[in-house]
């Protein structure tokens, strides 16, 4: 088989819609790819703006004020006793 560089005389030519389309697609792809390498090669402005958190200093106080009295404990019940029959393995 022969190697040409050009297509022969009697190939149909593509439809203009097509060309059209694959026109329009080649340039949104073109498109796609300059605005993915723009974003991957690009590097956000580093902005460093001063941060000021105000802070109340209060002076610790000295155990004026009485404690409270301390709660009663709590007695603790032993759980129900549960009678729980083995199971019935039938085969």
């Amino acid at each position: 088989m022969l190697l040409r560089s050009s297509p022969p005389a009697n190939m149909p030519k593509m439809r203009r819609s097509w060309r059209a389309k694959l026109v329009v697609l080649g340039v949104l792809a073109a498109g796609y790819g300059a605005f993915m390498w723009h974003m991957m090669h690009s590097k956000p402005p580093v902005i460093m703006e001063r941060v000021v958190i105000p802070v109340e200093v209060v002076k610790n106080k000295t155990g004026t004020e009485q404690a409270a009295p301390p709660a009663p404990s709590i007695p603790l019940i032993q759980p129900p006793h549960v009678d729980i029959p083995p199971p019935v393995i039938r085969r």
